[in-house]
Parts: C-alpha cells; sequence; structure tokens
C-alpha cells in the first residue's frame, strides 16, 4: 500500500489524514486507504457506476515518487473518488473534519442570492475579523456558486439588470450513479476550506481546527411529499447536518403581505408575488431528519436549526426599531474580533415575535422539531428587486447590491457549535477564558476560539 494512503492508524497521524473519511454524495463512511483513483489516460473511460463518458475508476498497485497513483497507461492521477458511489471526494475530506450544512426553503425563496452573497461576504469578513481563510475545497464543485458571485460582486456591468437562476431538481447540482439496474441521483454540495491563519488564536493547532464545510442546496420542489425515494435521496444530508438552515421568504405569506400593504413599494410584495404554505416544507423537512436519523416522533433534534427570514428590506418596517448594524465587535486584545451573541439573541427574539403574531404556525413547527431555534433576518441583495423592461422579469442591478446581515446565521452556528474558529461575546462577564496558554484582559467577557 502506497505511504501516500497507508493503512495503519500511526500513518494516518503521521500525513494527517483522518482514520474515517465521509463521502459528501452519498454518505458512505471508508477509511482513506480505501478511496479509488480517478483515472487520467483519455483511453481509460467507461466507469461502471458513472456511464461510458466518464473516466474509470481504480485502486492503485502503483504509483510516482510524489505519492500519486499511476493508472493502467501509466498517468500520474490526482483526484480521488468513493469507493461506493465513485463520485469525487475532494482531497481535504480526508485531512479535516467535515461540517454539513443543509440549506432548506421553498421555490422563489432566494436561496441563490442568498448563498452567493453568504459565500462572498464570509470570503471577506473572515480574514478581515477572524482570522480564517475561507477557500474552495474544490472549484469544480463551486462552479455554479462562483458563477452567481461573478454575476452580483464582479459583473463589469453594473447597471444591467440581473437574475439568478434558481435551484433545479436536476442539472449540476446533482449526479447519476448507476448501480446495476437502479440509477440514484445524489446531490453535488457547495464545498469549502476553513483555516485558521497565522495570527488567529488556534494558529498552532491547525490540523485540529481547520474544517471541510459543505453546503447542501436543494430545490424547493424536492421537500415536496414523495419525493424522498432510494433513486431520489437527495435531502438525506439532512439527517447528517450539524446545522439546518431553513429560508422564510415572508413575501410568500399572504398574511405578511397584507401587514405590509402602504408600508413598502417592494413589487415581491404585490400581485405578482408567490404564496407558498413554507411550513408545510418544514413539516417535510422534520419528518425526513426523523425517519433517517432515527428520532422519536416526539424527540426534538438537538442540532441547531436557524430560520433565515429573507428579503428583510421588504419587511423591515413591520420592526422599525430593529437595528441591524453589524454584531461583530472589537475583542480587545491584538485587535481580535468577536460576534456579539446578545445582540443576535435580542434580535432573534423580536424577530421571533413578529413571527408569532403573523404566522404562529410557523414557529412552533420549528421549536417543535428542534432543541435550538434561532431567528435571523437578512437581505441577500439589501434592496428591493425592480422590473427589467426588456424581459419582464424582476432582478437586480450589481451597483445596488448591498447584503445585510447574510454572514451572520453562519457565524452564529460557527461561534455556537463549532469550537476553535469563531469568538464571541457571552451574556455576562465571566473569568477570562484561555486560549493557548493566553487570556484576553480580565474584564472581558468575551469567549475566544478555542478547540
Amino acid at each position: 500500500m502506497s505511504t501516500s494512503l497507508a493503512a495503519s492508524d500511526s500513518s494516518h497521524v503521521r500525513l494527517g489524514l483522518r482514520t474515517r473519511v465521509t463521502c459528501p454524495h452519498c454518505w458512505e463512511t471508508f477509511p482513506p486507504e480505501n478511496s479509488l483513483w480517478v483515472s487520467q489516460h483519455p483511453n481509460l473511460l467507461d466507469d461502471p457506476r458513472l456511464g461510458s463518458t466518464q473516466q474509470s475508476r481504480f485502486l492503485p498497485s502503483r504509483f510516482d515518487v510524489e505519492g500519486n497513483a499511476l493508472d493502467s497507461e501509466g498517468f500520474a492521477c490526482h483526484e480521488l473518488a468513493c469507493p461506493k458511489c465513485h463520485l469525487t471526494v475532494p482531497r481535504v475530506l480526508l485531512e479535516m473534519s467535515p461540517l454539513f450544512f443543509s440549506i432548506v426553503g421553498t421555490p422563489g425563496c432566494g436561496k441563490s442570492y442568498y448563498l452567493a452573497s453568504l459565500t462572498w461576504q464570509l470570503r471577506r469578513e473572515l480574514p478581515k475579523s477572524f482570522a480564517l481563510s475561507l477557500t474552495d475545497a474544490d472549484p469544480t464543485f463551486n462552479r455554479i456558486l462562483n458563477h452567481y458571485e461573478e454575476l452580483q460582486f464582479y459583473n463589469p456591468d453594473r447597471d444591467k439588470v440581473v437574475k439568478l437562476a434558481k435551484t433545479e431538481e436536476q442539472g449540476d447540482l446533482y449526479d447519476a450513479v448507476r448501480f446495476g439496474d437502479q440509477v440514484v441521483n445524489y446531490p453535488r454540495p457547495f464545498m469549502f476550506a476553513v483555516r485558521p491563519l497565522p495570527n488567529h488564536p488556534s494558529a498552532g493547532e491547525i490540523k485540529k481546527v481547520s474544517r471541510a464545510l459543505c453546503l447542501y442546496d436543494n430545490a424547493g420542489e424536492s421537500f415536496e411529499p414523495g419525493k424522498d425515494t432510494l433513486a431520489n435521496p437527495v435531502t438525506r444530508h439532512l439527517a447528517r447536518a450539524q446545522a439546518i438552515m431553513f429560508l422564510y421568504d415572508p413575501t410568500q405569506d399572504p398574511r405578511f403581505r397584507e401587514a405590509c400593504r402602504g408600508k413598502t413599494d417592494d413589487p415581491q410584495m404585490s400581485k405578482l408575488a408567490i404564496t407558498s404554505r413554507q411550513e408545510t416544507a418544514l413539516h417535510e423537512m422534520a419528518a425526513r431528519v426523523r425517519r433517517h436519523a432515527g428520532l422519536h416522533q416526539n424527540a426534538r433534534h438537538q442540532r441547531p436549526l436557524i430560520v433565515i427570514v429573507t428579503k428583510y428590506d421588504a419587511w423591515s418596517r413591520l420592526i422599525p426599531e430593529l437595528q441591524l448594524d453589524s454584531p461583530i465587535v472589537n475583542a480587545g486584545e491584538r485587535n481580535w474580533s468577536a460576534l456579539d451573541v446578545p445582540k443576535i439573541q435580542a434580535v432573534s427574539r423580536r424577530v421571533r415575535q413578529l413571527l408569532f403574531e403573523i404566522t404562529p404556525e410557523l414557529v412552533a413547527s420549528a421549536e417543535g422539531f428542534a432543541e435550538h431555534v434561532t431567528f435571523i433576518p437578512v437581505s441577500a441583495t439589501g434592496r428591493s428587486p425592480e422590473i427589467d423592461a426588456a424581459t419582464g422579469q424582476m432582478g437586480i442591478r450589481p451597483r445596488d447590491v448591498h447584503p445585510v446581515w447574510v454572514e451572520v446565521p453562519m457565524l452564529w452556528t460557527l461561534s455556537q457549535w463549532c469550537p476553535g474558529l469563531v469568538a464571541y461575546r457571552k451574556a455576562t462577564a465571566t473569568k477570562s477564558p484561555e486560549v493557548n496558554g493566553k487570556s484576553f484582559p480580565p474584564s472581558s467577557a468575551f469567549n475566544p476560539p478555542s478547540s
């Protein structure tokens, strides 16, 4: 066996490999030495799982001096694949603990806009405020998301109205795998590597603290009853997710639209609006998590549920006193920043109150499903869309895009549920915690990253 993927536990430690790897597609777990390699020679097509147009996968017996497997034609190979589904597995998953996050929402709730703004903001905010880098684990996985970012934030035509495509049930976010006569569609997540930079408090524990972040985005139609089947298990990541983010769109609720009458001229609050029973999608999501995680019907899920209330710009006048200035504050020593947890909790309570007044069944469904529920308002664009005179479709000009709080749900989750990454300000002052033997000033009420 190659020393690049050695079998012994001691070799795993020496090489920085995890003892078990989880496939981000079919969720099979396997030791890293069982990883298949993807052939490189153009003659080695026709994989039994993926079809005649795909490079064959193989378990190698020969390696070059750099530890890369050689295919049967002697070509050096660089990509790894799952031994069950044969889909590619980024190398970061062999070295970093994974974080599986599921993004859920009904059609038209704004997932595409939210994800594009989320990753754009995280790429900027994590290095600047928290000494963390966010990089693509494999650019091919993130191709669609990167394209969305470019349309909104790198677009040279800043005045042309842009409309992002909705997530579809088929296409580039899914892969078809054949098991005998059965074809199974698996989701393809967006994948990132989160690593501490040299000035991060846990920089000395980079191997322990770094994470492979997998974001699953499904079409809203995937949460219709009956869509979860053996051939289409595209939402079963929900049972494995460390956190679930449910996007709730107030513009799809006629009660919210009525409450906003006369207070906004957003076209999404007009007769053009989509109407959707969003608590139905939440019920279906909860049922699938219970089924695939083996939860009792009366048990509440112990992992966090973040209800992201989208399109804040359209309904913000319902809570005029709410101030969504940045919840990132200076923590003092070495100019470290921290997340203001009391502020986020206060915002969550106020948004929950509004939701309970207008759509109490949604709040009840969320809190009946999960033990830890947080309500966070966001605006992916920072303003209402406009109707493009040329196409008649709603969109937004790139120069007008100014996201509001889109990064907060992820920062909140990382600070509260992923020790070692994001420092946060606590509700009450306690004894100053330590990181690598160094503490914040004694008067501090901050909890720095500590694994």
